[in-house]
């Protein structure tokens, strides 16, 4: 019961605190929520993908803590810019917390211009800008509050004396640069930065509550892939984000062997690593890539003070990402998998 109050109490804070965005422990296969100059970003002309993701589950059953997002983007004009080109992108996402339900859908559209810098368009500068609308909803009915507690218990009966909002609407900006290199065949790497909420919209769910502003949320990453000879790959990556009192930094490597005696092809990388989010859990992750897809399941395992309440359960996540579904003829081959 003590426990229970403690989720409560944390969950009033909430509502009337700034919040902090959703994340995914596999960001490397979640671009358009990492950074808007990533759209298009690819070695194809376009790409569809997906995550998911599954949280504290052994502690707020039924309710779950759950994050999914649907992505695509295009690579548009790469023949007629001597290498240059745009990007267009939307993303989709919805995230459910808790017992009041309290879901949040993201739909977004994104835009990036990626510049060559030179003349074998290995080294790619990119610009680009997000915009979109946010739905937050809410479903009171399913909360219990401290002044419901009658001694032995929650009783719903009692008012709470909150006055809540179903759901509110705000629209949502955000803006990123990026770099792109291909340093040979079999290696690339890729580092960026992006800024959300840059219009710090009002997200309040309180009818007495004229403004609660949405942080400014900042996001540092990068990302590479080092082939030895087509054959061993390590693909390191690493994330920081920043937003209000909140920070966050997760990072790490996996390496993985490519099944595929052809020197010209990427053939199958069957990849295991593990990754870190400071201060809070060791994330093991095991996947796939091919030509065409990538694909990754990871799993938080708590290190932090949730250890004991979680029983050591943390966040499952999957991620699924379709790629170069049409070739460019003006693109260099490469034999280089792409984390």
């Amino acid at each position: 019961m003590k426990f229970f109050t403690s989720i409560v109490l944390i969950f009033i804070l909430t509502i009337n605190a700034n919040a902090q965005d959703w994340h995914f422990s596999q960001f490397y296969y979640a671009p358009l929520t990492q950074n808007p100059a990533l759209t298009g970003n690819m070695g194809g002309t376009a790409r569809i993908g997906a995550n998911y993701r599954s949280q504290w589950g052994s502690i707020t059953a039924p309710s779950v803590y759950s994050t999914f997002d649907v992505f695509a983007d295009f690579q548009l004009m790469r023949s007629r810019f001597r290498g240059n080109s745009l990007g267009l992108g939307v993303l989709i996402l919805n995230d459910v917390a808790g017992d009041g339900n309290l879901s949040t859908l993201n739909a977004q559209g994104s835009i990036a211009y990626h510049q060559s810098l030179d003349g074998t368009n290995n080294y790619h500068i990119s610009f680009g800008i997000q915009g979109g609308f946010t739905q937050k909803a809410l479903d009171p009915e399913n909360l219990l509050f401290g002044n419901q507690f009658t001694g032995k218990g929650f009783s719903s009966a009692i008012w709470s004396g909150e006055r809540l909002l179903n759901s509110t609407m705000y629209g949502d900006i955000g803006m990123g640069v990026a770099f792109n290199g291909q340093l040979n065949r079999y290696s690339q790497v890729s580092f960026g930065f992006g800024a959300f909420h840059l219009n710090k919209p009002n997200e309040s769910l309180k009818k007495d509550v004229s403004l609660n502003e949405l942080y400014t949320k900042k996001v540092a990453h990068a990302s590479a892939t080092f082939g030895f000879n087509n054959k061993v790959y390590m693909f390191p990556a690493a994330s920081y984000e920043y937003q209000g009192p909140s920070k966050e930094f997760v990072g790490g490597a996996a390496f993985g062997l490519n099944f595929t005696e052809n020197k010209r092809k990427v053939g199958t990388v069957i990849y295991i690593g593990a990754f870190a989010r400071y201060n809070e859990s060791i994330i093991p992750t095991i996947g796939m890539i091919t030509k065409s897809l990538r694909a990754g399941v990871s799993y938080d395992i708590t290190t932090s003070t949730l250890a004991n309440p979680t029983n050591g359960q943390g966040g499952f996540e999957l991620a699924i990402i379709y790629n170069n579904l049409v070739q460019s003829k003006k693109m260099r081959k490469t034999y280089c998998p792409k984390f």
